[in-house]
């Protein structure tokens, strides 16, 4: 049976996104695909896993790649969201194999990698604001935009500041 499940996660909460997966997979729902804030699980008691996710853009040409090697190193994959996040499972009964990141360095990198991409983001959103400025004329709509685009540059701040922190531990 399928079960959904809506939750959100910051990008910089990916550890914590992984402990929800694997802790939902303890009460036998496993995880299957993400889709804008929402989960899609199987049900089945009988089974438990543990989720890892990957912070990697891959094109086309390296995916199978990209793929094989954690397969190679114990990891299933799940799914991927917008080519970017990608999640993996492993059987719970297997703890000989190693997180996907398992040394400093490759945390490290993953973070920096993550902070690049939403650095771009924010600029991508900062500049498409530039038109609510240059037009401003006071409008209730434009007040909207306004609160929502502030909302952004608060959530896009503290991500910022966590990635950062994670990046320097």
């Amino acid at each position: 049976m399928e079960v959904k499940k809506f939750k959100l996660f910051l990008a910089s909460n990916v550890e914590k996104e992984a402990e929800w997966l694997t802790d939902m997979s303890k009460k036998g729902l496993h995880f299957k695909k993400y889709r804008f804030g929402f989960y899609f699980f199987d049900e089945n008691h009988d089974e438990s896993y543990v989720y890892q996710i990957d912070f990697r853009e891959t094109k086309k040409e390296n995916r199978e790649d990209y793929l094989q090697l954690y397969e190679d190193s114990g990891w299933e994959y799940v799914d991927s969201f917008i080519n970017i996040f990608h999640y993996f499972r492993t059987p719970a009964d297997k703890p000989h194999i190693k997180k996907i990141y398992s040394d400093r360095e490759s945390t490290k990198e993953a973070f920096q990698r993550m902070f690049r991409f939403y650095i771009w983001l924010f600029i991508i959103m900062t500049v498409a604001q530039i038109n609510l400025v240059i037009n401003w004329r006071g409008l209730h709509l434009q007040f909207l935009q306004l609160g929502i685009y502030v909302i952004g540059v608060a959530i896009y701040t503290y991500v910022f500041f966590c990635l950062k922190r994670k990046i320097n531990f």
